[in-house]
């Protein structure tokens, strides 16, 4: 069992629509919820399945970041998480900020069963490269 849990924060000069329209474009299917929070932010939540990694899978070689993928990736038992910039998700593109930003970041997590399955999920997103060319492929 594969659970991804996509989220971000909707600031006041945020679109709700758009916020959830980039997270879509690169994890589509997911369903949505948004936590009110006191002050002046909201956080949108997007919960899915495997299914929802398809497109980030295929963002992730077509645009050749595979390494820049898996260096932040962190793995946690059998959690991975990390983070994409939100104004490039605008776009249908993938980006990996070096921390979260000022205006807020996309936050995504990926919950497996066991540690060995996080690690296959990781290797089937963003396998180790030699050249710019993945080691290896693997069917999740």
């Amino acid at each position: 069992m594969i659970a991804v849990e996509v989220s971000a924060h909707v600031n006041p000069t945020e679109d709700r629509d758009r916020v959830q329209s980039a997270i879509e474009g690169i994890f589509p299917g997911l369903e949505y919820e948004l936590q009110e929070k006191e002050g002046f932010t909201s956080r949108l939540v997007g919960s899915g399945g495997r299914d929802s990694l398809e497109l980030l899978h295929e963002l992730l070689r077509s645009r050749k970041i595979l390494d820049s993928a898996r260096r932040n990736m962190h793995i946690e038992g059998c959690t991975v998480t990390f983070i994409l910039n939100k104004q490039v998700a605008t776009m249908g593109k993938v980006s990996f900020p070096a921390s979260d930003e000022p205006l807020g970041s996309i936050w995504v997590e990926i919950v497996t069963q066991d540690a060995d399955e996080i690690e296959r999920v990781v290797d089937w997103l963003a396998p180790p490269t030699e050249n710019g060319h993945p080691q290896f492929e693997i069917e999740l």
